[in-house]
């Protein structure tokens, strides 16, 4: 049934290349936001903001999947057809 439908709308099995890109960027970040924030309290000689941290990289976590979805959206709209 999932492929009579996949030809019914011309679709092709998607590359995951660009899922592995996007998903490989927002890990990036996710985890980039937590150490440069860990590193700022620690050179500043502060206690580390653990909250602050979480915070942050829900945030960017967040926006960043949002971003990514968009993108994905953007450069490959056949595969969210349904």
């Amino acid at each position: 049934m999932l492929q009579k439908n996949a030809n019914m709308y011309g679709t092709k099995r998607a590359d995951k290349s660009l899922q592995v890109v996007l998903w490989t960027l927002w890990t990036l970040a996710v985890i980039g936001t937590g150490v440069w924030n860990w590193r700022i309290d620690v050179v500043a000689g502060r206690p580390i903001n653990f909250l602050g941290i979480a915070i942050y990289s829900i945030l960017v976590g967040l926006v960043g999947m949002l971003v990514v979805t968009i993108v994905e959206l953007w450069l490959e709209p056949d595969r969210f057809v349904d």
